[in-house]
Formats: structure tokens, C-alpha cells, sequence
């Protein structure tokens, strides 16, 4: 029996040690604080700022001149974790210099030539933007328009007299109690309540049912015209990656 229990403990521990070996520290080799894989500024550690007499990039935890100098600046000197990481986080500037590295590695160019293809893939990427973002722009004008008007329809004596002859019809008030703003104001609110307490119901369930359908996976405008826009770019460029476009495509504003 003992021997059968030291038997099983040494196989136990030699298949653990030999997974262990077999194990290939992917994870650790990409993060690795090896000279290979780092910049020299970044001294023995390639991580933040730790509490020990080791790590000579910071003095009194503020970083020191020789490590302030190696410090990016710009998205063309970051490494490739770097920019991926921004990527996920929403940079667009990181996207296009991911692009850009995608293009250099696909058409085997140097990095002016794959920012000028890039700059090609962003005027298509551009080409559709106006007719995308038509009704962005008509709401913007539809709500400024209607917040203004409704100053002189509320306030205004003889716009409001106006339209209450053309759209109302309801009975005008004595002289002396349309003396001030504030009188037009109390005459027309009794048919502009309505019109407004009806368009804020309206906006207020729109807003919800727009919340349940995203909670439905059900794409928003916005949501399926960034699609649309993506799966343009993967058709008409379909050599290089895919995740790629769809990050710089969607990662574009008009303005």
C-alpha cells in the first residue's frame, strides 16, 4: 500500500511538472520585461511605478529626466500592445496607426507609403458621411428651430393674436389683460400646453423603446449605419484585416 501511495505521488508530480514545462508562457512573453521587448528608459521593470530602491525611473515618485525622455510622442512610436489597447479604449488616432502597421504588413511598403493607402481608405470611408448624418442634422435643426419659435408663439402678442387666427380660433382676451408678456403668455398657454406636453410624452417614449431594443440587440440607427459603413470598407479592401476597418470606420466623426 505505501509503496502503491509513493508510486501515484512521484507520477503526480512528475505529470505536473512536465505540464508545467509544456506550458508556454504566451501570456507572460508579450508583457515580458525583457531588453529585447522594451525601451531602455524603462530600466529593469516594464510596468508602473513600484516602491523599491530598484527602479531608477522615478526619484521621490516622480519620474526622472532620462525616463520623461523616453516617453512616446506619438502613436507611431508605440509599441504594438500599446496601440491595440487604445484601440479597444475608442482612439481613432490608435486605430489608424493600427491600420497603417495592417497596410505595411500586407503590401510589404514603409510607413509613408501605407499612411498614404490609408489616407485613400479614409476619403471612402468619408465618401457616404454627408447622406449618413442627414438626420443627425435635421434633428439638430428640427429642436433648435421649434425652441426658438416657441418664444414669440407663447410671448409675442401679435404672433400669438396671428397664429390663434389661423390655427386656433379661440376667443381673444380685453386689451388690458394682454398688457404684458407674461398676460400673452397665460392667453396661449392654453392651446401650446398641449402641443408641447404631447411632443415631450412623445421624445420620452421614443426614448424608452429605443433603450429596450438595444437591450434586444436590436441595432439603433447610428448602430447599423457604423455597420453598413464597416462592411463597405472589408468589401472594397477585403487583403487587409478585418477587425482593423471596422475599428477606423467606426471610429470616424464628420466633424
Amino acid at each position: 500500500m505505501g509503496s502503491s501511495r509513493g508510486f501515484a505521488s512521484a507520477f503526480n508530480s512528475k505529470a505536473a511538472s512536465s505540464a508545467t514545462k509544456s506550458r508556454p508562457p504566451v501570456l507572460l512573453r508579450h508583457f515580458a520585461s525583457k531588453s529585447e521587448h522594451k525601451h531602455p528608459a524603462d530600466g529593469p521593470n516594464d510596468y508602473g511605478y513600484i516602491a523599491t530602491d530598484q527602479d531608477s525611473r522615478f526619484e521621490d515618485e516622480k519620474p526622472t529626466l532620462d525616463y520623461a525622455k523616453g516617453m512616446p510622442q506619438s502613436f507611431s512610436v508605440m509599441r504594438h500592445e500599446q496601440i491595440i489597447q487604445l484601440c479597444v479604449e475608442g482612439s481613432y488616432e490608435a486605430r489608424r496607426e493600427a491600420l497603417i502597421r495592417n497596410v505595411m504588413t500586407i503590401d510589404l511598403v514603409e510607413y509613408d507609403v501605407a499612411a498614404a493607402k490609408v489616407d485613400e481608405i479614409r476619403k471612402e470611408n468619408r465618401s457616404y458621411m454627408r447622406v449618413e448624418y442627414f438626420p443627425y442634422q435635421a434633428g439638430i435643426g428640427v429642436a433648435l428651430g421649434s425652441g426658438v419659435i416657441s418664444f414669440p408663439l407663447i410671448f409675442h402678442e401679435k404672433t400669438a393674436k396671428w397664429f390663434n387666427k389661423e390655427f386656433v380660433t379661440t376667443d381673444v382676451p380685453e386689451v388690458q389683460d394682454l398688457e404684458t408678456f407674461f398676460e400673452v403668455g397665460s392667453w396661449t398657454w392654453g392651446w401650446m400646453e398641449p402641443a408641447i406636453g404631447q411632443a415631450s410624452f412623445v421624445l420620452l417614449v421614443l426614448q424608452f423603446a429605443r433603450s429596450q431594443a438595444v437591450k434586444l440587440g436590436i441595432k439603433p440607427y447610428g448602430h447599423a449605419m457604423l455597420s453598413m459603413r464597416s462592411n463597405r470598407l472589408k468589401r472594397k479592401y477585403p487583403q487587409y484585416n478585418a477587425m482593423f476597418l471596422s475599428w477606423f470606420a467606426e471610429g470616424e466623426a464628420m466633424y
